[in-house]
């Protein structure tokens, strides 16, 4: 604030020089009065001067964007304010000029990395910069179903029966325009993995109720072969069918194998609560000539099991059970739980001893109870 000072000492020196002069004092008061007026303008100079030239070698400096440099005191306060200022601001853009370049190269190193194919275009629209992705999956197909994608619009293509892609078409602000950017996401793994998983479950359920089927009919084939016995054309045309029924659960077993069920998750369960939840499902698998019974263990020890796993172990069982009894009025599936491990018994008629290898689970004879350990 010096430069005030001096301008305002100068106006009151001139004025002075001005009233000596109307008064006709002596000549020596207008040589000391022009000698303070000139030695004020030479400080009112110096108070300005270095301020303004600290501003102009800050300007200097960021016109040049050499943001390490700093300015020197000058030693007077004006101007040494004008440094500090300008100082504490270049230390600020420098900091916030190296997190961006950070982030930037952060960013510049998340999307080449990214499996996701990546593409930025200019203000006209046209491809400027890629990432790794994009170069590797680029393709004519690709290219065609690019350029089909509005903008702001996402669509899902199937380029072959091997490639399905995911292709968005986006924008972003910069300097005030509009820049576009394009997104292409594989999506043939997931949907593949989805197609394996419902491959599997379906090749189980079939697997599953075809040797059930099959077993029962083998079962009914090689009593209608001991009935026939005594007639060479029946007994052979029986034992034909009964061959391509082993020859078909074969065939189906040869599927199954092939799935694999998912890893056991065991957790410590209730068996009393568990199969007391699982009963009313057990019970409507049972027509209405057969009863569903549990009997609890008193006991109530936990148990570690795969709920999941397990209740179709049960289920398969149970189905079992009252295939075996049929059209019997009084059936029976008894379900019971003790020292750890889970008892199922039926009251059905069961199967002769001879097809007995060929039966897809024992719940099917009779008086045989079937456990399973947990």
């Amino acid at each position: 604030m010096r430069f005030t000072i001096y301008t305002v000492l100068l106006l009151l020196l001139v004025m002075g020089q001005i009233a000596i002069g109307l008064l006709g004092l002596p000549w020596y008061w207008i040589i000391a009065i022009g000698a303070l007026i000139l030695f004020d303008i030479i400080l009112l100079y110096r108070s300005v001067s270095k301020p303004l030239n600290a501003v102009k070698n800050g300007v200097y400096l960021l016109r040049e964007q050499d943001f390490g440099s700093r300015l020197r005191l000058t030693g007077q306060p004006d101007a040494d304010r004008v440094v500090n200022l300008f100082n504490k601001l270049m230390d600020t853009m420098k900091a916030e000029r190296l997190k961006t370049l950070e982030q930037n190269k952060f960013l510049s190193h998340l999307v080449d990395a990214s499996p996701m194919g990546i593409a930025v275009c200019d203000y006209d629209g046209n491809i400027v910069d890629t990432n790794r992705a994009w170069n590797t999956m680029m393709s004519p197909a690709l290219i065609e179903a690019i350029e089909s994608v509005a903008e702001d619009e996402t669509r899902t293509v199937r380029l072959a029966d091997s490639l399905i892609v995911r292709i968005s078409r986006l924008w972003f602000m910069e300097s005030g325009f509009r820049r576009q950017f394009i997104l292409v996401e594989r999506l043939t793994d997931e949907i593949v993995a989805a197609e394996k998983q419902l491959f599997n479950k379906i090749v189980r359920t079939i697997g599953h109720e075809v040797n059930n089927t099959l077993g029962s009919v083998i079962s009914v084939l090689d009593t209608l072969a001991d009935m026939n016995a005594d007639d060479r054309l029946v007994h052979d045309t029986i034992a034909g069918s009964t061959a391509s029924c082993d020859n078909l659960v074969k065939f189906v077993k040869g599927y199954a194998d092939l799935v694999k069920l998912p890893e056991p998750k065991p957790e410590a369960v209730d068996l009393n609560d568990w199969i007391a939840r699982l009963q009313p499902t057990l019970a409507a698998l049972a027509p209405a000539n057969v009863t569903v019974e549990f009997i609890p263990d008193a006991s109530r020890q936990q148990a570690n099991i795969d709920p999941m796993l397990m209740e179709r172990v049960i289920v398969n069982i149970v189905k079992n059970a009252v295939e075996s009894i049929g059209d019997r009025p009084d059936g029976r599936v008894t379900i019971q739980a003790a020292n750890r491990h889970i008892t199922v018994t039926d009251n059905g008629r069961g199967i002769t001893a001879e097809p007995l290898r060929n039966c897809s689970h024992p719940s099917s004879r009779p008086n045989v109870p079937t456990a399973v350990w947990v």
